[in-house]
């Protein structure tokens, strides 16, 4: 049973044509600045493309697009209805979507952020074997956070609209350095890229901070799932 709560979210996300084409423009968008910021030979190339369009812009909407191809476009207590109407536990098919959805996050936002630093590193950067595992490491803790985040938006709501508010949410509480951007992904994901850090942390705090969200959401937004209204199995 567990092996087919995860395949059900892998299969939708391996097969969504819309999502990945999402995944694309949005990796476009980060990856176009990285290639310009290394021809203006600015010397601090990387640091540039990391904390412009890559943190700001295409790691919180390729989560989101991740997100959506796993849950099928849905919100998350819907997506599972399928299989709680056979008698698979709520709580247990929000859990296994949302873990396929972290993971697959994770890793695309983790190789984007390492290309996006090859591509655009500068000779004032530090060394590449050095920077590169630091924005592979970034990107994708913050890609889990980012759709452990939107998982738990997406448990508001029949079709998820949650997830659109709590990225309007990360972009406006996450760009400053006050109290209330300790608690979004966006503000830990430019501290670990080499950016200003909320309340002046360090660096590991921002690796345990995005590490409890992926927890946390992940939880939050599996009870919600488990709550939501399931049809019962008629057959």
């Amino acid at each position: 049973m567990n092996s087919a709560l995860a395949r059900i979210p892998f299969l939708r996300l391996l097969r969504a044509p819309r999502a990945w084409m999402t995944i694309a423009l949005w990796g476009a968008v980060a990856l176009v600045p990285a290639a310009m910021a290394r021809s203006a030979a600015t010397g601090h190339g990387a640091d540039h493309a990391l904390l412009g369009m890559y943190s700001v812009i295409s790691l919180p909407f390729l989560a989101s697009a991740v997100l959506s191809g796993v849950l099928g476009r849905d919100g998350l207590g819907r997506s599972g209805l399928v299989f709680a109407n056979f008698g698979a536990s709520p709580a247990r098919v929000a859990l296994f979507s949302v873990i396929v959805a972290i993971l697959a996050s994770s890793l695309v936002g983790g190789g984007l952020g390492a290309v996006v630093d090859a591509l655009a590193h500068g000779p004032l950067d530090p060394p590449l074997a050095h920077d590169l595992p630091r924005a592979f490491s970034g990107g994708a803790l913050g890609g889990a956070a980012y759709a452990a985040f939107f998982a738990y938006g997406a448990s508001f709501g029949a079709r998820g609209f949650g997830r659109s508010l709590f990225l309007i949410l990360d972009w406006i509480f996450g760009a400053g350095t006050s109290t209330s951007s300790v608690f979004t992904p966006r503000a830990h994901v430019r501290a670990l890229l080499g950016g200003a850090a909320p309340l002046d942390v360090s660096s590991r705090a921002s690796y345990a901070v995005l590490a409890v969200m992926v927890i946390a959401f992940t939880l939050l937004a599996t009870r919600r799932a488990s709550r939501a209204r399931w049809v019962p199995n008629r057959a």
